[in-house]
């Protein structure tokens, strides 16, 4: 059975079910937002840590130098100012 020919038949729900619309507040999505900046900051500790055991070679280095980098953009621009 091609995908066109299973879009051609009958609706097979059984009923319509209301669901109910949640809506954050503010004070929500700042608290969402501040457990994100919480975790990018325990992740860079991490890396920072793991960067300066020096166990890694160096192609390995600079491409975590590079996450690190980007995480550290996204953290200033998900922060309040």
């Amino acid at each position: 059975m091609t995908v066109a020919n299973r879009r051609r038949g009958a609706d097979r729900r059984m009923k319509e079910t209301p669901v109910d619309l949640e809506r954050r507040s503010g004070l929500e999505r700042r608290m969402i937002v501040e457990s994100a900046t919480a975790q990018i900051h325990a992740v860079l500790e991490l890396l920072t840590e793991l960067a300066e055991q020096g166990a890694l070679r160096d192609d390995s280095r600079r491409l975590l130098d590079t996450a690190m980098i980007r995480l550290r953009y996204a953290l200033e621009r998900i922060e309040p100012e």
